[in-house]
C-alpha cells in the first residue's frame, strides 16, 4: 500500500508568497515569517518548496497580514474560500444561487464575475 502524498499548494499561491517575501520592505527571513504567522518554519519551508498544501484559513490570513498581501488575493491564489464565503455558502437562501452557478459553463465565469462586481459596486454607491 502506498502512503498518501500531501496535496501540493497551487503554484500561483506559492509564487505569490515568494514574491511577497522577496519584495517585502523588511525582507523577513523564513523563520521570521513563520514566527509572526504562528506557522512552523518547517511547514513554511515545505509549503514554499511545493511539498505541502495550503495552510488553514487562519494561516492564510496571518500570511496575508505579515506579508502585506491583500487577503482576498491570497485566498484566490490558494483556491480556497475565506471564512466569510464559507459562512455565506451555509445560508439556506444561497442554495438556489449555488445550484444555478454549477450550470454556468466555465467560459462564462468571467462574465458572471463582472456582473456580480457591477451589482456590488451599485450597492456600495447607493449605500445598500
Amino acid at each position: 500500500m502506498s502512503a498518501n502524498k500531501p496535496t501540493k499548494a497551487p503554484e500561483k499561491f506559492i509564487q505569490l508568497l515568494k514574491k511577497a517575501m522577496d519584495e517585502h520592505p523588511q525582507k523577513p527571513s523564513l523563520r521570521e515569517v513563520a514566527r509572526q504567522t504562528n506557522l512552523s518554519p518547517a511547514f513554511l519551508s515545505y509549503l514554499l518548496s511545493g511539498d505541502r498544501g495550503v495552510p488553514s484559513n487562519e494561516g492564510i490570513v496571518q500570511l496575508a497580514r505579515v506579508l502585506n498581501i491583500p487577503e482576498g488575493e491570497l485566498f484566490n491564489a490558494a483556491g480556497k474560500p475565506n471564512d466569510a464565503a464559507l459562512e455565506f455558502f451555509r445560508r439556506d437562501e444561497t442554495a438556489p444561487i449555488m445550484q444555478k452557478l454549477t450550470n454556468v459553463p466555465k467560459k462564462r465565469w468571467p462574465e458572471v464575475n463582472q456582473f456580480l462586481d457591477r451589482i456590488l459596486k451599485r450597492s456600495r454607491q447607493s449605500g445598500k
